[in-house]
Formats: C-alpha cells, structure tokens, sequence
C-alpha cells in the first residue's frame, strides 16, 4: 500500500510539473490544462482514501 501511495504521490508531482509548464506557453492548450488537472484532483482523492484507510487501521490497534 506504501508503495502505491508514493507512486500516486509522485505522479501527482509530475502532473503539477506539466500543468506549470503548459500554463507558461505562449499559447496555452486550455483544454489539456483542464483534463491535467482533472487527472490530478481523481490522484489526489485516491491518495486520501489511502491515507484516511491507513490512518484508521493505526487507530484500530
């Protein structure tokens, strides 16, 4: 699970390393920042599941 974790972590980073660098183009693709972003807030909610389940098993013992 912890590896699965810094995984999602690290692709997470990357998505907010490319949505920089399209954002700073001259002429944007607005529609590939759209779908980035979309990609990263579906990463980050499953790296909160994950969290949230391995804070609760801590808690469980």
């Amino acid at each position: 699970m912890y590896n699965r974790l810094k995984s999602l972590r690290s692709q997470h980073s990357t998505l907010d390393s490319l949505i920089r660098r399209e954002e700073m183009h001259s002429y944007p693709d607005r529609q590939h920042i759209r779908s980035l972003k979309k990609f990263k807030l579906r990463l980050r909610d499953e790296i909160s599941r994950i969290e949230n389940g391995l804070n609760a098993n801590r808690l469980a013992y």
